[in-house]
């Protein structure tokens, strides 16, 4: 008894216009208006809902016209395709000038604080923000969890 393979990508007897601009890797729009030029199938139409879908072979011939820029009316089109564009997460750069504030741990005997250590206290004492706080109030807290977090 021989066990049948399926093939990779078993080809469905219909598909809808979403799967259709999934399979060419296209918006809907831009679909819509390759059809309109005649480059693409346009789509058939169910007669109980009047919903648009593709036959298989409708679908093959689009496929074809995707890889070979020749249309299903025999015209050259070519396809741009989107570069993938490598984000980086931006660098953290510190808005706020904390100078005075690192100026007044050292008075209060605390030397060597770096500003990432100063921010990482901010955060912890105040996560919303420091908005409206007092700058005696905002030196106090950053240096009692300095001293509490073994910085200083």
């Amino acid at each position: 008894m021989a066990v049948q393979m399926k093939p990779e990508n078993p080809m469905k007897a219909v598909v809808s216009v979403a799967q259709m601009c999934r399979l060419l890797h296209m918006s809907r729009s831009q679909f819509y208006w390759h059809v309109k030029r005649g480059t693409f199938h346009a789509p058939q139409y169910l007669a109980s809902n009047k919903r648009p879908y593709f036959t298989a072979s409708m679908v093959e011939d689009n496929l074809r016209v995707r890889e070979t820029g020749v249309g299903v009316n025999n015209d050259y089109v070519i396809f741009y395709e989107r570069q993938a564009v490598e984000t980086k997460p931006p660098e953290r750069k510190s808005k706020v000038n904390h100078a005075p504030l690192i100026d007044g741990l050292k008075a209060l005997g605390l030397s060597g604080v770096t500003i990432e250590q100063v921010e990482s206290a901010l955060a912890v004492v105040f996560p919303k923000g420091t908005t409206g706080q007092d700058e005696a109030a905002i030196l106090r807290a950053v240096f009692r969890q300095l001293k509490r977090s073994g910085t200083g």
